[in-house]
């Protein structure tokens, strides 16, 4: 009886081990910059001197960008063209929603999805 017992909570050790190894690999294997993606076109809401870079996609979401300096300059002058941004995080306040931008990449009208 105590051998049989003894078997049962090994067993249910090593399956409680072998769950909690498996969902923390699958976990760290997943790219982030692949979960969280947008995609649309530059541009530019606001007044002066208040402008900010957004971007707007197809289903006419606006999100505006906040990225670094050198990011921000060379997307001031790409307004209109269609860029893939990777973003590290989405912060929403009083209804207007930022992108924390990782990354961005132009798209052609051909790689459009």
């Amino acid at each position: 009886m105590n051998l049989n017992r003894f078997l049962i909570t090994k067993f249910c050790v090593v399956a409680a081990i072998s769950f909690f190894i498996c969902g923390c690999c699958s976990k760290c294997s997943q790219s982030s910059e692949e979960d969280k993606f947008a995609e649309g076109y530059i541009t530019v809401v606001g007044n002066e001197p208040f402008a900010k870079l957004a971007l707007k996609t197809d289903t006419d979401q606006i999100f505006l960008l906040q990225l670094s300096a050198e990011l921000e300059k060379k997307l001031w002058g790409k307004q209109g063209f269609y860029y893939h941004i990777a973003y590290s995080d989405l912060i929403t306040n009083e209804g207007v929603t930022t992108i924390i931008v990782k990354k961005v990449s132009p798209l052609n009208q051909e790689n459009k999805k």
